[in-house]
C-alpha cells in the first residue's frame, strides 16, 4: 500500500488503562491493581508511548477502555489530554470513554469533557442487584442510576450501556426487566453480551462451563426483539442504537480499518502488521522506556488475509459483506449456497447478511469460513 492510498483509509486510537479496584468474577482481561506505583509507571510510559505515533492522518476515533479508564483522577486525565492534542492534528469525529459506576463523579467527567470525549460506555452489565453478585460486580443500584445521572447533567448527549444475560440463575422475566430499565434510562446506544466462561476466570472456577446453549439462544431472541420493538437497531450481533449512534470506532473495527493501541496487552492493525502489546504493565514500560516496544502476536498482513477477516467480521454486522468485492467470494459460493439453504443467509444481489438464526451461529460459521480457506 502506498503512502497516497494509506491516507484515506480510517484511522482509531485505542487506548487501554488496565487498571481495576477489583477483577469481576467473569473478566479475562488483563487487569493491574491501582496502585500509586503503578499508576505513576503507566502515565510515565504511556505519555512516551503517545510521542512514537506518527502519521500524517488525523484519527477518526479515540476509543478509551480497560480496565476502569473511570479510575483516572483529574490531573492525570489533563497530562493525556495534553499529550494527545500534540498528535491528533484535530478532534475526532468520535472518542469514547469507558466507565464503571463506581468510579464515576462530576469533576472526573468535566476533564474528560473539556479534553474532548463526547461519547460515553458504561458497564452495568445488570439492574438486578442479585444477577450483580452473581457477576462479582463491585457496584451498587444507587451508583449505577446516580452515575448515569451525572453523565446526562455533564452535558453527554452520546451515551451507551453494557449488559449482560443468561448469567447463572437468570429468568427470562429477570432479563426482561434489566432491558425495561435500560430503555426507561434512553441511552444512545445497547450493547447486550452473553456471559461466556472464560479460562482463568472466578466463574469457571466456581462453576466450570455454566453454559446452556439453548438457553442462551432463547435468551438472545428476547433480546433482539425487545430492542427492536422498542426503537433500537441492531447493527453487530451484540449491538443495537438509535438511529445514527452506531458506535464509528468498532465499525471501523469490523470493517478492517487501521487502528493504534496504546497501553499494556492493547492491539493494533496498522500499515502492514497486526500485533499485541505484551500484557504486563512493567514489560511493556520498560520497552516503551527503551525505545523497543515488547510485542506479541506479530502478523505480518497480506490483502488475502484482510479479505478474509472481511468476511467474518463483515457478517456480524447487519449489512453484511459485498462478496463481488472479496477476492474470495468464488472459492465460498458453494457454502454460502448451502447457507441460503438453510435459512441462515439473505442474499442481495451481490451482498450477504445473516439471518437472526445465522447470527446466532456466526462463531461456527466464520469458523468453518477460516477453515474453507486457511
Amino acid at each position: 500500500m502506498n503512502r497516497q492510498e494509506k491516507v484515506y483509509i480510517p484511522l482509531g486510537l485505542y487506548v487501554h488503562v488496565p487498571f481495576c479496584a477489583a477483577k469481576c468474577d467473569y473478566c479475562a482481561f488483563y487487569k493491574e491493581p491501582p496502585s500509586r506505583q503503578n499508576l505513576e509507571c503507566y502515565l510515565h510510559a504511556l505519555l512516551l508511548e503517545i510521542q512514537f505515533i506518527h502519521d500524517e492522518r488525523a484519527f477518526d476515533t479515540i476509543y478509551f477502555g480497560g480496565g476502569t479508564p473511570g479510575i483516572l483522577s483529574p490531573k492525570v486525565i489533563d497530562q493525556i489530554a495534553t499529550t494527545l492534542h500534540s498528535k491528533i492534528h484535530k478532534m475526532p469525529l468520535e472518542w469514547t470513554l469507558e466507565i464503571a459506576p463506581s468510579t464515576v463523579n462530576m469533576e472526573k467527567l468535566q476533564h474528560w469533557k473539556a479534553a474532548g470525549v463526547n461519547r460515553i460506555s458504561m458497564g452495568i452489565q445488570s439492574f438486578n442487584g442479585v444477577m450483580l453478585r452473581t457477576l462479582g460486580r463491585k457496584q451498587t443500584l444507587q451508583q449505577i442510576f446516580h452515575a448515569y445521572e451525572l453523565v446526562r447533567s455533564t452535558g453527554f448527549t452520546n451515551v451507551g450501556i453494557d449488559l449482560i444475560f443468561s448469567a447463572p440463575g437468570q429468568t427470562n422475566n429477570q432479563l426482561l426487566d434489566d432491558l425495561s430499565t435500560a430503555i426507561a434510562l434512553s441511552p444512545e446506544h445497547i450493547s447486550t453480551y452473553c456471559l461466556s466462561y472464560e479460562d482463568g476466570t472466578v466463574l469457571k472456577n466456581r462453576l466450570g462451563d455454566g453454559a446452556e446453549e439453548n438457553r442462551d439462544h432463547d435468551f438472545y431472541e428476547i433480546v433482539c426483539e425487545f430492542l427492536e420493538t422498542h426503537g433500537y437497531q441492531q447493527y453487530e450481533i451484540s449491538n443495537f442504537c438509535k438511529n445514527g449512534y452506531a458506535s464509528v470506532h468498532n465499525r471501523n473495527t469490523w470493517l478492517m480499518h487501521e487502528w493504534i493501541g496504546i497501553g499494556p496487552s492493547a492491539s493494533s492493525q496498522y500499515g502492514e502488521l497486526r500485533y499485541t502489546n505484551v500484557a504486563s504493565l512493567d514489560r511493556w514500560a520498560t520497552g516503551i522506556e527503551n525505545g523497543i516496544p515488547e510485542r506479541t502476536d506479530v502478523v505480518k498482513l497480506n490483502k488475502q488475509m484482510l479479505a478474509i477477516d472481511e468476511i467474518i467480521f463483515g457478517l456480524r454486522m447487519n449489512d453484511g459483506v459485498d462478496l463481488e468485492k472479496n477476492p474470495h467470494h468464488e472459492r465460498l459460493a458453494e457454502f454460502f449456497h448451502d447457507l441460503y439453504n438453510e435459512a441462515l443467509l439473505i442474499r442481495e444481489d451481490s451482498r450477504v447478511r445473516l439471518t437472526q438464526r445465522g447470527r446466532l451461529l456466526c462463531d461456527a460459521i466464520a469458523k468453518e469460513i477460516f477453515n474453507a480457506l486457511e
